[in-house]
């Protein structure tokens, strides 16, 4: 299972129905992993079908409006996007993939462009060395090259202003909210970043088996990200992840 991108309208947005989850206690010996389960403390599992909601449109646009009337001196422009729109575009990238990038994009922020020639060839570092990256990113804040990759937006909707808004969104739940455009501006530029540093990995592809080494893993994962950050701007309708 990777993370899931898409260029849409948010009424398209699913999410899991938990309240509709069919919950059955676990019987030990059913199989070795409701076993494993039991033995980490769990009581019951979830069985039959997944079912899946989405917002309704008169949602969005209530909360659009909301954020809108909020925020508005801080964009300078309307917020606005055909939320009736019928097109989805999606794609799923691998979670290692995911996180080399924008380990990449802080690395390339934090320490210049020599620090990524030094990340040539090299495997996923350790996962206390990446903590301590995001974690400056975190400091760092909007005073950093890359606040739209970094600064956790999950959804970045098309506005110009280089923001990162945190907001309920339509279901009362915490999120952040960057611009889609200024997304699409850094994601080109961590990539431009990587190419300098190894020239090698331009000749990949979105379909190649994904590789191990972090820049090269960043460069591919990178593809499908700007591909579908550039329909959503092309069309200015959000970009939103699941990851």
């Amino acid at each position: 299972m990777g993370v899931g991108y898409s260029a849409s309208p948010l009424h398209r947005v699913r999410y899991l129905d938990r309240a509709a989850l069919q919950q059955r206690q676990i019987v030990r010996g059913e199989s070795p992993l409701l076993d494993t389960l039991a033995a980490l403390g769990a009581k019951t599992v979830a069985e039959g079908p997944l079912r899946f909601r989405s917002p309704t449109v008169k949602s969005i646009l209530a909360w659009r409006q909301a954020l809108a009337s909020k925020h508005n001196d801080q964009l300078g422009e309307e917020l606005t996007w055909d939320e009736r729109s019928t097109f989805e575009s999606s794609d799923d990238v691998a979670t290692s993939g995911d996180a080399m990038f924008h380990y990449v994009a802080a690395v390339l922020d934090q320490r210049g462009q020599a620090a990524l020639r030094d990340l040539v060839h090299r495997d996923r570092p350790p996962s206390d060395e990446m903590g301590a990256v995001f974690t400056e990113a975190d400091r760092r804040g909007l005073s950093g090259r890359f606040p739209q990759l970094l600064l956790g937006a999950k959804t970045w909707l098309p506005f110009e202003r280089n923001l990162v808004i945190d907001e309920r969104d339509w279901n009362g739940n915490p999120n952040s909210y960057g611009s889609a455009f200024r997304f699409v501006d850094e994601v080109a530029a961590v990539r431009a970043g990587i190419a300098d540093a190894d020239p090698s990995v331009v000749g990949s592809t979105e379909s190649d088996d994904p590789p191990e080494q972090i820049l090269a893993s960043a460069w591919q994962t990178s593809m499908t990200i700007l591909r579908l950050a550039t329909l959503a701007t092309g069309k200015r309708l959000p970009l939103w992840t699941t990851g």
